[in-house]
């Protein structure tokens, strides 16, 4: 099922979530070479960080839970033109050393720990030039809950104002496009 989103064509509707299984190059190509629709990089904060202590996941037949904590290799590392083509690498068995280039859209997700954090990555993003045009959008994830002492902004409506007012302000910020991650909304 093809779609496109924001003008970003998908040849499938699905596409991965942002997660424990998105942190590497070597594991963003093993979705790129999948039947997914596009490729979205672990959400992303200012400098690499390590997550929450472990057991941070648990697993049984039924169902599995994490609570990460957001371990990634920061923000230059998600945008690194030589990790880009690494993860869009289309994998074969051949021996040819010129590899193909996966025609699937590099998304990047970020989430900063301070509204400042997500202006200073995105603005590292805009000034990219070479990922820029490598980058097909960027998820600015105001819904992770999974950070210890750090508040959901996207439940507090005056705060996700604040947030999606300043990014919209940042220079040249329509040079990118923009998704927001929301959490789910429980009626009590």
């Amino acid at each position: 099922l093809k779609t496109s989103i924001a003008g970003i064509a998908l040849d499938c509707c699905v596409y991965n979530a942002s997660g424990p299984r998105t942190g590497t190059a070597a594991a963003l190509c093993k979705i790129a070479n999948s039947a997914s629709g596009g490729v979205l990089a672990k959400s992303a904060t200012c400098l690499e960080q390590r997550g929450n202590p472990l057991p941070r996941t648990w697993v049984s037949p039924e169902a599995s839970l994490n609570s990460e904590g957001l371990p990634n290799s920061g923000i230059d590392y998600y945008i690194s033109s030589e990790n880009i083509m690494n993860a869009m690498m289309m994998n074969t068995t051949s021996s040819d050393t010129k590899k193909q280039q996966i025609a699937k859209p590099y998304m990047i997700s970020i989430s900063g720990k301070t509204l400042e954090d997500n202006v200073e990555m995105i603005k590292k993003v805009l000034n990219s030039t070479s990922s820029l045009s490598q980058i097909a959008c960027l998820e600015l994830n105001l819904a992770c809950p999974n950070v210890i002492g750090k508040p959901i902004i996207a439940y507090d409506f005056d705060q996700m104002e604040t947030v999606l007012k300043t990014v919209a302000n940042i220079p040249n910020i329509q040079k990118l496009k923009l998704g927001v991650k929301l959490p789910p909304y429980f009626d009590d």
